[in-house]
């Protein structure tokens, strides 16, 4: 399905709500999912950001298994509304889900074309008797170059000066020690930067792949997001970079794997709601 106006095209499956396309003024910024590098494009990460160890964890004395980033880019969603510029999909839990996930949930991400502005909102109700702990993130892909260029003709820009404390990973697991990058507003983007895996901040309210050249950007503003990740796969020349708006992160070495004690997770009340969005734009 499409949401489009005279100058924005985006294209949406329900197979894991995924975004496949977002075209602006006729040029694709969305990566398109070539296995040769990485096959998904933009995938939703629910009811886990990141990798548990082991792939498992614990509740109520239980243990039960998950793969990296949850199951939710792999489900197939309700598409509940659609117009040419709103689409709703809806993902609640099942017989399948609770075999690894033992609550019981609904998950809206909804799509908004506004103007050249693109929203995706995720929508969290606990449908359970308990408390539902739950993280969720964004991972959008997006080509590089976009404006010409190489690669390396590209930076990250965080909109301003800021103290940037990088989260170290020790292969998928964070380690509990930061890397202290300084006070900058740019990262110039490089393969080698990957090397180590995804770049992991807390709190980045503004992200942009900017073709330092001719200053045009790709641009992600996400408010009250916890955490954000900067990837390209590692040891690669892959011509995307994803920019990526979370609530949680991967677990952290030696965590004792009960998910109600998993740092920064989000503890949903029965009956509550949440809601966080981001917003995608050119410049």
């Amino acid at each position: 399905m499409q949401l489009y106006n005279e100058k924005v095209s985006v294209t949406l499956k329900a197979h894991g709500a995924e975004m496949t396309s977002w075209n602006v003024d006729g040029t694709e910024l969305l990566w398109q999912g070539d296995p040769t590098y990485w096959g998904r494009q933009a995938p939703i990460l629910f009811p886990f950001v990141g990798r548990l160890l082991d792939d498992r964890y614990l509740y109520d004395g239980m243990t039960y298994t998950m793969s990296q980033h949850g199951f939710a880019r792999d489900e197939l969603f309700e598409v509940a509304e659609a117009t040419d510029t709103h689409v709703r999909f809806v993902l609640r839990d099942s017989v399948e889900t609770r075999k690894h996930y033992p609550f019981s949930f609904e998950l809206n991400v909804i799509y908004r074309l506004i103007g050249e502005e693109l929203s995706v909102t995720y929508r969290v109700v606990n449908r359970d008797d308990a408390v539902l702990p739950f993280s969720i993130g964004g991972h959008p892909a997006f080509n590089i170059p976009f404006a010409g260029g190489t690669f390396e003709d590209y930076t990250i820009d965080f909109g301003e000066t800021r103290t940037l404390d990088r989260l170290l990973l020790e292969g998928p697991y964070l380690t509990g020690a930061y890397q202290p990058l300084g006070e900058r507003r740019y990262i110039p983007l490089t393969h080698h930067l990957f090397d180590q895996d995804a770049l992991i901040f807390e709190q980045i309210e503004y992200a942009a792949l900017r073709h330092q050249p001719s200053g045009r950007a790709i641009v992600m503003e996400s408010p009250h997001f916890t955490h954000f990740g900067i990837w390209s796969p590692p040891h690669s020349d892959a011509p995307f970079a994803c920019l990526e708006p979370w609530f949680g992160h991967a677990d952290y070495k030696g965590h004792r794997k009960d998910i109600r004690h998993k740092e920064d997770m989000q503890l949903l009340d029965p009956g509550e709601s949440f809601e966080a969005t981001y917003t995608l734009y050119t410049e």
